[in-house]
């Protein structure tokens, strides 16, 4: 490598080069912390915007700081690159091999990491899912997933070629600076008339079930009323919620078509809430424990995750955050252990960690990830049954909990938060290396069932034939609370189902049926002229993904039952009763490929399981600009099998070889 010796001090700024020989070097101006009138008044400020200093002296329009101008700042960039520049070189001499190794590495062709395609991709090649996401238990059926593999590397669309949401902005406004966005710029850039606000918030408050408990419907009134005679002092968190608020009835307008405006008008309505929520967020410093910072960020991820019916992951980053932020303001505590508060506010907290309980598990359980709440580190109380009506801020003592026969209240809320022991201790299994004993598994699968029992009868599945009278929140709920208890049993079992345990396979079995049966009919009903159609906004995503779960519990039943006259594990007429759910669930799954990614996969999936008794392919010998059609009535898949290897004694193995030796993989003989 050349002598670096040479090139010292040629990369040095000599101020004759920049300004000529009688110039002066001029220091970069440092940016003051204080505002100007702190800074006046000789006063510690605390860098707000504007700071309570001047909030104090009802001087909060003359509230500024210094900045330092375009000017100088361009110099001073140019001035740290030279630097770098200097340093670099530096470095070069000390390690000759350094700049060697990095050029080597370095790829020809960089793509743009602006490109939101290329970031899903790089996502889904480095994503790890734990055996809670459904995806997961294509890993017990090889030669499904193989097929899978060639369904998705047939000519045809490709699940990520779903094309993004409209309004979907690539940049990420809440990682911006409080001063991109003043308050009367957001208002005024996003912020509809009283009247329209008025009417996208009575469509809020009139959904149930997508009210978030730790909004006080009174509370908020009396703040509604102030913003609007006041805008100008909002607080920046409570304007983020007003917003995100807007953006999910936006979206719930656009499903029932209660407006003139285009479906496709309406999304990018959504989603301009939902960038002006974001900015409010920086505004207000989100990233501060400060009172309304939790309830901002959950209500703008809450928007974030109703955008598509496949998990967020922006989403479930968003729930992380509050989790953290959320023990650090001593959430995880009960009120009557932990600091001062009125019965109100306790009770508001126990709202909030119920809720932040029931998000983080079913995002994590979503994505297929651990939870970020342990539950016994935490002693915070269920919520009580009430209505807002029942209690206010002025209230001294809190009324008891009302009465569980009728479905008022947070009743739906509170059993979920019953649920969350045993749906925790679920979930961990899953996750988990340790494998339970039988009587461990019995002992679970009976907490699991003693959970069941404690949901009140008003809040039971029923057929539908028996709910005529019944309002579309109530079905709803009572099948977001079914599906809790059966996906329970299906992640529980999964896991002891492929290791041949019988009792884990029947409960396996029967909690997937019933889910999947339990979709398909409520599925029927938000079909035009379904008694669910003008409510079609309640299938979300964590829905979607229960009944994808159920799905590939069920194919992965057929698949054991098909493995061979051996495995006794299963009924014989297994098989018989699942198929019919599996084709019905692959229309649906077919119906909401333009709209889920997942669901396209699963139907992949479904579709080949239905082919026949054994997926089978065949796998001729391509050239790399060849396009094989790897489905076919071939070579059978089932040696492909780990579990029934040792039955294929007369395998041909040179046959075996040269159809793995040429079978295509990325276009370059390594398949």
């Amino acid at each position: 490598m050349s002598d670096f010796s040479s090139f010292k001090g040629k990369f040095r700024v000599h101020k004759e080069a920049l300004h000529g020989p009688t110039a002066k070097v001029t220091k970069r101006p440092r940016e003051s912390l204080a505002c100007n009138q702190c800074k006046r008044a000789k006063l510690r400020c605390d860098r707000r915007q504007p700071c309570s200093s001047c909030t104090r002296k009802d001087e909060a329009a003359l509230c500024s700081y210094q900045r330092t101008s375009p000017g100088s700042s361009h110099s001073a960039t140019a001035e740290d690159r030279l630097a770098h520049l200097e340093s670099l070189v530096k470095d070069l001499m000390q390690n000759p091999n350094l700049g060697r190794s990095e050029i080597s590495n370095t790829p020809v062709e960089v793509q743009s990491v602006g490109d939101p395609r290329v970031a899903d991709q790089n996502l889904d090649e480095g994503r790890y899912v734990g055996s809670t996401h459904w995806s997961a238990i294509l890993d017990d059926i090889q030669e499904l997933k193989t097929a899978v593999a060639h369904r998705q590397d047939a000519p045809g669309p490709s699940s990520r070629d779903l094309p993004p949401s409209p309004g979907f902005n690539k940049e990420s406004i809440i990682f911006g600076s409080p001063s991109d966005y003043p308050l009367d710029q957001v208002m005024g850039q996003h912020l509809p008339p009283k009247v329209e606000v008025d009417r996208l918030v009575a469509i809020y408050f009139q959904g149930e079930n997508f009210i978030i408990p730790f909004i006080h419907t009174l509370q908020f009134q009396r703040q509604y009323r102030a913003f609007w005679a006041d805008p100008a002092q909002v607080n920046p968190l409570w304007l983020s919620i007003l917003f995100s608020i807007c953006s999910v009835s936006t979206l719930i307008r656009g499903a029932v078509g209660i407006s003139p405006t285009s479906k496709e008008d309406l999304i990018t309505k959504s989603c301009q809430f939902i960038e002006a929520s974001g900015k409010c967020l920086v505004r207000g410093g989100y990233h501060r424990p400060q009172p309304l910072v939790l309830e901002a960020l959950i209500m703008y991820a809450q928007c974030k995750n109703m955008q598509s019916l496949d998990p967020s992951r922006e989403a479930g980053a968003i729930f992380g955050m509050v989790v953290r932020m959320a023990h650090e303001m001593g959430y995880h505590r009960d009120p009557d252990s932990l600091g001062s508060f009125s019965p109100f506010e306790g009770e508001m907290r126990r709202r909030f960690w119920a809720l932040c309980k029931q998000v983080d598990l079913m995002v994590s359980f979503q994505l297929g990830l651990p939870s970020n709440i342990c539950l016994e580190n935490c002693d915070t109380k269920s919520p009580r049954n009430l209505t807002d009506s029942d209690f206010d801020i002025d209230t001294e003592i809190l009324p008891p909990s009302r009465s569980e026969d009728e479905p008022i209240g947070l009743l739906w809320f509170i059993v979920k938060d019953r649920q969350m022991a045993s749906f925790y201790q679920v979930c961990r299994d899953a996750l988990s290396f340790h494998e339970k004993s039988h009587t461990e598994i019995l002992q679970l699968d009976i907490e699991i069932r003693r959970m069941y029992t404690t949901i009140p009868d008003v809040l039971r599945t029923r057929p539908l034939a028996d709910s005529i009278a019944d309002p579309p929140f109530l079905i709803m709920t009572r099948i977001y609370v079914e599906f809790i208890y059966l996906k329970s049993l299906c992640v529980f079992h999964r896991k002891y189902m492929t290791r041949g345990n019988r009792f884990s396979t029947e409960s396996c079995m029967e909690a997937g049926q019933r889910l999947v049966r339990q979709f398909i009919d409520i599925y029927a009903e938000f079909s035009p002229g379904g008694r669910l159609h003008g409510h079609r906004w309640m299938l979300t995503n964590f829905t979607m993904n229960d009944f994808l779960l159920g799905v590939m519990v069920l194919c992965l039943v057929v698949h054991i039952h098909r493995r061979g006259p051996r495995s006794s594990v299963t009924d014989p007429q297994a098989e018989d009763n699942i198929l019919p759910l599996l084709k019905q669930a692959h229309a649906i799954c077919v119906e909401k490929s333009s709209e889920s990614r997942d669901a396209r996969y699963v139907s992949r999936a479904i579709a080949a399981l239905l082919d026949g008794p054994m997926t089978r392919v065949v796998a001729p010998a391509c050239s790399a600009d060849q396009t094989c059609n790897a489905m076919d009535d071939g070579v059978s898949l089932g040696w492909l099998d780990p579990f029934s290897i040792e039955d294929n004694e007369g395998l041909d193995w040179g046959q075996l070889d040269s159809l793995l030796l040429n079978h295509p993989g990325d276009g370059t003989g390594n398949g």
